[in-house]
Formats: C-alpha cells, structure tokens, sequence
C-alpha cells in the first residue's frame, strides 16, 4: 500500500506542476509541452 501511495502523490504533484506551468509559460512552445506532459 505504501508504495501506492507514493506513486499517487508523485504524479499528482507532477500533474500539479505542468498544470501551473501551462499557465505561467510565456513562450505557446513551452505551454503546449507541459499540457502533452499533464
């Protein structure tokens, strides 16, 4: 169970990230990266 839970709250913290650099990435380039990695 414990390594389940680690999995879960690493990738929802990645997904967490790229969402936030979506929006704050100036160039259209690197917005669309972090949306293809969310």
């Amino acid at each position: 169970m414990f390594i389940n839970d680690v999995l879960f709250y690493s990738f929802s913290a990645i997904l967490v990230l790229a969402a936030l650099r979506v929006i704050t990435a100036r160039n259209p380039v690197h917005a669309a990266l972090y949306l293809v990695l969310s």
